[in-house]
């Protein structure tokens, strides 16, 4: 489990296509003292589990369904990619709980500078997640924990600040880009109950 509070960023260094699963390396320069083979992290807000650790990178393992449903098939070698390591118990909980299992992709639709320092993100509504995402609700985004801004039928919108610019992958992004959507977990529940 994961807080979707970006702890840097990495650079894949190695995509192994070739066999299956597909093999993706990842160099950092996080203090990987404490990860461990078997260890999770949230990669682009994809829950991966750790097979291979040198001194700063990381080989994972890749499912084909995660390939279908995130965008971490279409990472190129020195693609830069947000990283998180899974909560500790006892750790204080600064975003939302992000569990790495993304719900679909969005694609951003535009970006608009809101005064000196802040901008606007709008993404095109993933179907069947309208009724999850809420203003003033938690998603995250490419493993970013956010809160909501604005809720439209067909899109929804994200305002950054620039601390989150400055760590993040967001502040790369270009309209047609595709981020991984994880729907907030208690949304999910709560919905759910209602519904039935």
């Amino acid at each position: 489990m994961f807080a979707g509070i970006v702890e840097g960023a990495g650079e894949v260094v190695e995509i192994c296509k070739e066999r299956q699963p597909y093999r993706l390396r990842i160099k950092t320069s996080l203090d990987l003292s404490d990860t461990t083979v078997g260890s999770s992290v949230a990669v682009e807000g994809v829950c991966l589990t750790v097979v291979e650790k040198k001194k700063h990178d990381l080989a994972f393992d890749v499912a084909p369904e995660t390939l279908r449903c995130t965008t971490l098939g279409s990472l190129a070698k020195g693609a830069r990619v947000n990283l998180e390591r899974s909560l500790k118990l006892g750790d204080r909980i600064h975003g939302h709980f992000v569990f790495g299992h993304v719900d679909a992709t969005a694609r951003l639709v535009s970006r608009v500078s809101e005064g000196e320092n802040a901008e606007k993100l709008t993404f095109s509504m993933p179907k069947g997640l309208r009724r999850y995402l809420v203003r003033k609700g938690s998603v995250s985004l490419a493993g970013v924990s956010l809160t909501v801004g604005i809720v439209t039928e067909s899109s929804f919108g994200v305002y950054l600040v620039p601390h989150t610019l400055d760590v993040t992958t967001l502040s790369a992004l270009k309209p047609g880009h595709k981020v991984n959507v994880e729907i907030d977990m208690l949304a999910r529940y709560a919905v759910e109950v209602i519904a039935q």
